[in-house]
Parts: C-alpha cells; sequence; structure tokens
C-alpha cells in the first residue's frame, strides 16, 4: 500500500489530513511547544542545571529530541495501524525512532554529536526512546501485521521532516534515503540485537550526577511538549496563545497577603508565623504543636518565598488535602487547585468546596486535565503527586513545568511512611533551588537527623519552633486507664455537655467501641476509613460539626484518620497505645483552641490486646516498652504542656532507623530505561479498594469504593473493574453508620 501522507495522528480523513496530524506538522508542533514551555521555565532551569552545561547545550538537546522523538513512526506497521483500528505494531514507535537515529541517519548526525561529549547522544537518544515510558519494549506480540517493519525513509514527505532539524542546526543536505526493512522474528532480542548492544554501548559512558539530572529533565520537558503539542491543536486551540497565558499564572504575594488576613480577620500574624516568613534560608523545618497557625504560617511564608513562583501545598492524605484546600483557597481568582484521585468526586458531594475556576472548567470540558497543573498558581495535593515523580508517574512527569519553578511546603512529615520519607530527602537533594517549608508536630530523632543530612546540598535548615507561650502552656493531665474507668469518664463528661474522643487502632476495635455505645443510648459518631467514600465524607463532616461550639455533647470513636483529618477540640481524649508521635498527634485533639487554657483536658490511654497495625507479634515487646517509657514520663497526674510531651518523647526516642537516604529512583538512576510503576513511593498497602456487587449501579465507583483488608479467605477470586476489585453479593456487610466488614458466615477473618 503506498501511503499518501506520513501520520503521526489518526485522522477522519487520511488521504487529506490536517497539517497538525501529518508527521511533520506534529513534530513542528513539538518542536514549538517544547520552545515556550522552556522559556517559561528557563530561569528555573538555570538554577536547577550546573553551570557547566550551557544553555546552548540544553536547547540544542530539547530541540533534537522534539524534533527526532516521533521519526519513528514514518514506518509500515505505524501507518497501517493509524488507518486500520484492527491492526497490531510489531514494534513500538519510540524503538523505532532509536533505531533509525542511530542506523540510518547516523552519518548525518555525526558532526551535530561531535559538537558535544559522548554522554550527550545518549541524553536525546534516552529521551527520544522513553517519551512514552514504555521502553525498552519487550512485548511478545501475537497477530501483528508482519513479521518485519519497513522504514518508509523513501516517502517524499520524509524530507520535510528532516528540514525541521536541518535548517535549525546548519547541518548538511538533507539526505535522501530508502526504505529500511528489519526483521521482527525474535522481537526479544529485535535484530535489532543489535538496539541492546547500541544501549549498552551508550551506557559504557560515565554518566554525572548532573548528566542524569540533565536526561531526567530533557524527558519530562520532552513528554509535556509532546502532550501538548498533541493536545491542543486536536482541540483546535491556538498553541502558542494558550500555552504563554496559562504557563504565565504564578503565584503573586498580594493574593496570599488577602487570603491571610481573610482567615485571620482582625487578628494579627503571631511572632513565630512572622518569623518563617522573615528566613532567608532556603529550607525551613517547623516543629510546633497542634493548633499552633502552622498553615497560616505556611502561606505567610509561601507570600514571600513563592511570590513568581508555582506554589505546592502537600499533605499526607487526600482527606487532609481536600480540607486543607476548601478552608483556605476558596476565592476562584486565586487560580488555585486541588489534585488528587478523588477530586470530581469531592465536588459532587462535598458543599463547602470552592466552585471551579474558568480554566479549571475549561480543562474539565476539553478534556485536557493532564494539563491542569499548568495554568494554576497553587496546587493543593498529596505529597505522593510531587513526589511520585521520582519514580516516573504520568501526573508528576506532567506537572513538570509547574513542579521545575515551584516552592513547596509539606505538612504533616511524621506521618510519612519510611519510604515516603526517604522519597522526600531524595527530592530535597534533587531540587536543591526551590525553597521549601517542612512542618509537623513532632519528628523523631532519627529522621530530623537524616533531614538536616539531605539538606546539606541545601545549605542547611533553618530550624523554627512553635510560639514558646503556647507550646508551654499547662493543657493536659495524662494517665493510664482500663476500659472500665474510661467508661466512666466518658460518660461523665458526656453527661456533663462535653465531647469525647475516642481513637482506637483498628477499624474492628472502633467499631465494636462505637457500637457498645450506640446499644446504651449514647450519642456517638463512628468514623474510620473502612466507608463508602460519599459515606466517609459524610461521616467526616458529621463529627467536626458536630464537636463545634454550643453543639450537644458528642462521643466521636475514630481510627488513626484522627491524627491528620479532624480539626476538632474534645473535652476528654481516650486512646489506645500508639507510636508515640501518634499520640502527640491525638492529643493535639484535645483542648486545641486555646492558646491559654482555662482548664486542663484529661486524656485516657489504654493498652489494646495487640499491637496491630504498628508492630507484629515478634516486635510487640519493643513496642510497647517504648511507650510505657514516655507514659512513665508523662502520664503522672501533673500538669503537661506540648512542649513536655515532645521532650519527653526525645529523651526515650530510638536514635537509629532504617530509612534509606537515597531509594532508587526510575525518573534519574536508569537513563536508558523509561517505565512507570516499577517502584512505589509507598510500601505495599494491607487495603485494597473494594465495591459492593449491591453497589454497582448506585453511582459512580469512586463514590461506592470501601477500602477493605484483603480477604483471609484464601478460596477468593473476585471481579475488577478498572482498580476496584467488586465483592459478590453478601460478601461484605455494609451500614453508613458502621462502615463495611466481611461477612463472618463466608469465612473471612475479621480484623
Amino acid at each position: 500500500m503506498q501511503f499518501a501522507h506520513l501520520l503521526a495522528k489518526s485522522c477522519s480523513d487520511p488521504e487529506n489530513p490536517p497539517f497538525e496530524a501529518t508527521l511533520a506538522g506534529h513534530l513542528s508542533k513539538v518542536i514549538r511547544a517544547a520552545l515556550i514551555i522552556d522559556d517559561h521555565v528557563a530561569d528555573a532551569l538555570k538554577e536547577m542545571m550546573p553551570a557547566e552545561l550551557s544553555e546552548r547545550m540544553w536547547h540544542d538537546a530539547l530541540f533534537c529530541a522534539a524534533w527526532l522523538h516521533d521519526i519513528g513512526k514514518a514506518n509500515d506497521h505505524f501507518q497501517y495501524m493509524l488507518r486500520n483500528n484492527g491492526i497490531r505494531q510489531g514494534v513500538r514507535h519510540e524503538t523505532m525512532s532509536f533505531i533509525i537515529i542511530e542506523t540510518v541517519f547516523k552519518a548525518w548526525l555525526r558532526k551535530f554529536w561531535h559538537n558535544y561529549p559522548g554522554w550527550f547522544k545518549s541524553a536525546v537518544l534516552f529521551s527520544v526512546a522513553g517519551h512514552h515510558l514504555k521502553f525498552p519494549d519487550t512485548a511478545q506480540r501475537t497477530g501483528i501485521l508482519k513479521p518485519e517493519v519497513i522504514f518508509l525513509g523513501a516517502h517524499p514527505q520524509m524530507a520535510q521532516v528532516l528540514e525541521l532539524g536541518r535548517v535549525h542546526f546548519n547541518l548538511a543536505e538533507t539526505p535522501f534515503v530508502g526504505n529500511t526493512r528489519y526483521s521482527l522474528v525474535a522481537f526479544e532480542t529485535l535484530e535489532i540485537k543489535e538496539l541492546r548492544t547500541r544501549i549498552e554501548r551508550l551506557l559504557n559512558i560515565e554518566f554525572s550526577p548532573d548528566h542524569l539530572r540533565f536526561i531526567a529533565m530533557l524527558k519530562s520537558m520532552l513528554m509535556c511538549a509532546d502532550l501538548a503539542g498533541s493536545a491542543l491543536p486536536q482541540k483546535e486551540l491556538d498553541m502558542e496563545n494558550w500555552l504563554n497565558k496559562r504557563l504565565a499564572t504564578l503565584v503573586k504575594e498580594d493574593d496570599l497577603k488577602l487570603l491571610i488576613k481573610q482567615k485571620i480577620g482582625q487578628g494579627r500574624l503571631k511572632k513565630f508565623q512572622q518569623n518563617i516568613s522573615e528566613t532567608a534560608r532556603k529550607t525551613v523545618f517547623v516543629e510546633a504543636g497542634c493548633g499552633s497557625g502552622k498553615t497560616i504560617a505556611a502561606y505567610n511564608w509561601a507570600a514571600r518565598h513563592a511570590a513568581e513562583k508555582k506554589l505546592f501545598f502537600c499533605y499526607p492524605t487526600t482527606a487532609t488535602a481536600s480540607v486543607g484546600f476548601s478552608s483556605y483557597l476558596y476565592d476562584p481568582n486565586l487560580e488555585a487547585l486541588l489534585v488528587h484521585s478523588r477530586v470530581s468526586v469531592d465536588y459532587r458531594l462535598l458543599k463547602n468546596m470552592p466552585p471551579r475556576n474558568g480554566v479549571q472548567r475549561e480543562l474539565l470540558h476539553l478534556g485536557l486535565e493532564a494539563m491542569d497543573m499548568w495554568p494554576a498558581s497553587t496546587i493543593v495535593c498529596t505529597a505522593h503527586t510531587v513526589l511520585g515523580l521520582l519514580q516516573n508517574t504520568r501526573r508528576g512527569i506532567y506537572g513538570w513545568p509547574s513542579l521545575v519553578r515551584a516552592a513547596f511546603v509539606f505538612d504533616e512529615i511524621h506521618s510519612f511512611s519510611d519510604l515516603l520519607f526517604a522519597h522526600l530527602l531524595r527530592f530535597l537533594q534533587l531540587f536543591c533551588h526551590a525553597p521549601v517549608l517542612l512542618m509537623t508536630a513532632t519528628l523523631p530523632p532519627f529522621r530530623k537527623k537524616a533531614l538536616l543530612k539531605a539538606c546539606e546540598c541545601r545549605g542547611g535548615v533553618e530550624i523554627i519552633t512553635g510560639p514558646q507561650e503556647r507550646e508551654q502552656a499547662k493543657r493536659y493531665l495524662l494517665s493510664r486507664s482500663n476500659d472500665d474507668n474510661a467508661w466512666q469518664q466518658c460518660l461523665e463528661m458526656l453527661n456533663s455537655g462535653g465531647k469525647v474522643l475516642w481513637i482506637c487502632n483498628t477499624v474492628a476495635r472502633a467499631m465494636k467501641v462505637a457500637q457498645y455505645a450506640h446499644d446504651i443510648g449514647l450519642p456517638v459518631q463512628p468514623y474510620h476509613s473502612r466507608y463508602r467514600y460519599r459515606d466517609r465524607l459524610v461521616r467526616q463532616r458529621t463529627v467536626i460539626e458536630g464537636f463545634m461550639p454550643n453543639q450537644p455533647a458528642m462521643l466521636a470513636v475514630t481510627t488513626q484518620v484522627a491524627e491528620v483529618s479532624l480539626d476538632l477540640s474534645a473535652d476528654l481524649l481516650i486512646s489506645e497505645y500508639a507510636p508515640v508521635p501518634s499520640l502527640i498527634q491525638r492529643l493535639g485533639r484535645l483542648n486545641r483552641f486555646a492558646d491559654h487554657p482555662e482548664r486542663l483536658a484529661h486524656a485516657l490511654f489504654l493498652q489494646p490486646e495487640n499491637g496491630l497495625p504498628y508492630a507484629k507479634d515478634s516486635e510487640e515487646d519493643a513496642f510497647w516498652k517504648q511507650i510505657q517509657s514516655w507514659l512513665d514520663d508523662v502520664a503522672d497526674t501533673l500538669p503537661k504542656s506540648q512542649m513536655d510531651l515532645h521532650r519527653a518523647f526525645l529523651e526515650n526516642a530510638e536514635t537509629e532507623s532504617n530509612i534509606e537516604n537515597v531509594p532508587y529512583c526510575d525518573w534519574l538512576d536508569d537513563p536508558a530505561r523509561s517505565e512507570t510503576n516499577r517502584h512505589a513511593i509507598m510500601e505495599p498497602s494491607y487495603t485494597v479498594e473494594i465495591v459492593r456487587e449491591e453497589d454497582l449501579t448506585h453511582a459512580l465507583l469512586a463514590e461506592m469504593a470501601i477500602p477493605m483488608p484483603f480477604p483471609r479467605n484464601k478460596n477468593w477470586v473476585w471481579k475488577s473493574k478498572g482498580r476496584y476489585i467488586i465483592a459478590p453479593e453478601g460478601a461484605i456487610q455494609y451500614d453508613s453508620f458502621r462502615g463495611g466488614e466481611y461477612a463472618r458466615e463466608l469465612g473471612f477473618e475479621i480484623i
């Protein structure tokens, strides 16, 4: 078959395609998009790039990668595939691009490559090959068109494609190349067996950390340029005007100062909140008790340090991100964006969500959500959104034009798992040019030590503690307890109209406590993770509103979700033993709001039947010992302050940890491999998102999904829909008040 046009994109009429659907047209659009994006992020790139790597080297690499990234689409398999939906290609076009550059055009490009060190060519080729995060392509395909692929070098439009780079780089006259055949008989070794040989040869170069960063940045820029050059023309948007307008949206100091003024009203910023903003250090670590005003302090810091940049405000969970977004960024003129996996559900179900601004509505309408971070000045998200870049998540890479010129706030960093915290440390080292604010109530000494070491390359860390008068104010009376005493004090507090927060370590125990309270007629509201998402939002709002002043007595029975997602103040706290930083966080929900409480509030601590989910059986002795040592110091019937809790923790804390300071980073560490989802940024979860068969037709799956532990029944084999497991009818007993649990009669173990 003779192809009238070399296509890069499918179109309704391949015989008369729009220019942007042709290979030459698409490449020209991607080149232009790359140059526009580069112009907007140039200053940030200079900060991130070492001085010895010249701007010209970067610009030449970017232009060359954009020019050649899809040249491999000029093969008969790909052209057939675009014209016939049922056709399967035998080799991905990125692999073909790599091979063609290295074989067909090797002699023509030799002079250009020789302008730069040997690793420069590797940078371009690995970016070209990896721009879809599917390289190397090792798939063994059946039913392919034919066992050979032909590069259509003799096609008349190939001259157009080559001319795009020849003029820019002042190369020799465009060569005429014939068609080239490649056998696919043994795709695993690709005759194209030479592909592996060439990769090994290109890798047989000593890449410095700066070279590796250059390659990672180039790959990210190319992927974003390819996204813009493909999506915007397809939507019939003026690509140049759209990009220039959207990418120019940055944080304005006056906007954030107005946000702060709206939040504090006639009040004034505290001294420590001002100190955080006034520091000249690139890295600030704030260790201040719960309720001290860290979030306002963070926005005050950002008003100075994120001005004329992008701002990423990173929370540990989707729930905390949503609350942080709706509580502060309700002015649509701020061009703020909420990013996490359930944003659309939050907008559907949460009444207090601020309206989407015009740009967000446009992106949603046009289906351009992959670029939603580009026109936002402030992005509120989970930490995984930002740190996911290090493991090649698409969301992270497509956020590159914003990430590379941003200031970052990471909140509640004590709650990060060891692996996520290690990724934070690696991020701080790689993005050493970016202003970063780190916040927590209490950080274990070994984590603080690792943090300080990681930030040596950033010029050190400014450590700021909370306001001394608040930190030293006596607000707690702590004591060990048993169940009978806890219930007695709970009843007394409720009878006096007070608010009681009871925190269990497992959902099963929280359900048991809540059920008992309900059975004896107490005003109880449970809240944990094992609800349908839509019901969890209702549960959270019910508890928060129920603890507001002038509301009647309430007992809230929760799990660890109370540590970071509930902005409330209890009159009595009852908590099971947990790691000490978690206990200090839980105490942050007790007597929370007043800087100088008029009265002390009581906290009772119960030793549960086991250490789940924090410690296995073999680890429990050491686990209990550390908690008991801390309680020996603070549960002595004497009034305690937040500073007292923190000081006792430091005296009893472990000094060693298995935190890996340098986790393997797919984005950076293996330039020849570009894949996603190879390495996690979080430890494996013990839960899975399950939708009951009874709920399939009631709403979106994301609304009905319940995070459940993996079934302990060895015989379970259930269907799935996308990321969700479908539980057969009757497998999960569910109530919107209690939550979900496996049906015992079907042989599931309840935990």
